[in-house]
């Protein structure tokens, strides 16, 4: 039977991306629009049977967990409604009839977590609500959060496709066609549903610096952050002093980029330390120390070979900024090969050959560099602050390779987008693979 609802499931989303005039708003084929579904959700297949392979424990592996443990949310729909309401919102859901079902799941609370919200509920409330409409069947979940994915990505590609006027081949390439990311935002895991709150918070961003008055936009921004406060908030958080930077160059005629992104940068920086003098108990140092801790319990329950011994965080900013340096060679540098031969790990050679890729983006934007107007270094300077805050935050804190290469993988798109918008067109135009490439209608 899961068979037949999988497959109806997929045929209907074809359909609704094929004849749908939402899917016809955005500046791609439709059949281009298929063709990375179709990507996305052979990945989410491959990604689920490797978990099967090298997990053998549903309650440790990320794409069965939440899955799982909300399966026994669903059955209360039919037991008991107002339970599963309770559960689904969080209004009144600590009360001792729930005991029980909370005694089942493997998920739901995060022993020792006193620094950082649980975003484990959240993914386990959005299975619960999906298996209203799948049925309980785990690969139409997976058709559910490629779609999500799919339509993140397509409003990051709407807010910037007039920035890559002649480029948008690379554009695409950028958001849809890098391997780490497509494997990764294709799973029941929270990347899907990172992406989805991630494009819609940056496109609500960018239409709304066009628009500061329109309360659609605002509406969308506040409504998106608060999502990814709930799934990941330090994503949230990176992606803030690039954003308000953007917004406050543009609404003053792209002058001074450098002086006002200093200024904003300067001020988060200030926020971070006065917060860490009110309540150095609840500070972000503190939580960044936790999680360290707590991948370094992992990786030793799960007997990991990927981890690297980095520098030891402890509660103060000296400890935190000696580390950043190394955390950034990680983030942008790591996987080597060798990481994923010994022990053999295809998911991290895949990474390790797509950073070779990666090494020669970065090579042909020195040899194609092109000085960039006033506008771009505005857009340059987002899409850099955001690499570079959000890769500081997951080298310092994530020793297990394999965890970093996930944790990196929101802004490897913004990454790209900054060194193929450095692309001198003429340099390259006159070659016949990319004048090629460029001309494809996507």
């Amino acid at each position: 039977m899961e068979i037949f609802c999988t497959i109806a499931w997929l045929l209907a989303i074809a359909f609704a991306i094929w004849k749908l005039p939402f899917f016809g708003r955005f500046a791609l084929q439709r059949r281009s629009i298929l063709l990375v579904y179709a990507l996305h959700v052979a990945s989410g297949v491959a990604l689920s049977a490797i978990y099967t392979l090298y997990y053998p424990q549903r309650n440790l592996a990320d794409t069965f967990k939440y899955f799982d443990d909300s399966v026994h949310i669903y059955q209360l729909l039919w037991e008991s409604p107002v339970d599963y309401l309770r559960m689904i919102t969080g209004y009144h859901c600590e009360v001792p009839q729930l005991t029980p079902v909370y005694d089942k799941m493997y998920n739901w609370y995060v022993l020792n977590n006193k620094y950082l919200y649980n975003d484990n509920r959240t993914m386990i409330r959005i299975n619960a609500v999906m298996m209203v409409f799948s049925g309980g069947y785990f690969y139409v979940h997976i058709l559910f959060f490629c779609l999500m994915s799919l339509i993140g990505k397509l409003f990051l590609f709407s807010a910037f496709e007039k920035l890559f006027a002649g480029k948008k081949a690379f554009l695409f390439c950028a958001i849809f066609l890098l391997p780490s990311v497509i494997f990764w935002s294709s799973g029941i895991l929270k990347e899907g549903f990172l992406f989805l709150l991630m494009g819609l918070f940056v496109y609500g961003f960018e239409r709304w610096s066009d628009a500061p008055r329109s309360l659609k936009y605002f509406a969308l921004i506040m409504l998106t952050f608060f999502g990814l406060f709930f799934v990941k908030f330090y994503v949230a958080v990176a992606l803030l002093p690039g954003l308000l930077s953007l917004f406050w160059i543009k609404r003053k005629g792209y002058r001074k980029p450098f002086l006002k992104t200093a200024i904003v940068h300067l001020l988060f920086v200030a926020a971070a330390v006065a917060f860490h003098i009110i309540s150095p108990f609840h500070s972000f140092l503190n939580g960044l120390q936790w999680q360290k801790k707590s991948f370094y319990g992992l990786a030793q329950v799960m007997n990991s070979g990927s981890v690297v011994q980095t520098h030891e965080l402890r509660d103060n900013f000296s400890s935190f900024f000696a580390a950043v340096p190394e955390g950034l060679f990680n983030a942008f540098l790591r996987p080597f090969i060798w990481d994923g031969l010994q022990p053999f790990s295809p998911v991290v050679l895949a990474s390790a050959l797509e950073n070779t890729l990666l090494f020669v983006v970065f090579v042909l934007t020195i040899l194609w560099f092109k000085k960039p107007d006033d506008r771009t270094s505005t857009y340059l300077i987002f899409f850099t602050s955001f690499t570079l805050i959000l890769y500081t935050l997951s080298g310092v804190v994530t020793p297990i390779i394999g965890t970093l290469v996930r944790y990196k993988i929101p802004a490897m798109p913004f990454l790209v987008m900054a060194c193929t918008l450095l692309w001198d067109s003429n340099k390259f135009l006159h070659r016949r693979p990319f004048e090629t490439f460029l001309k494809i209608k996507l």
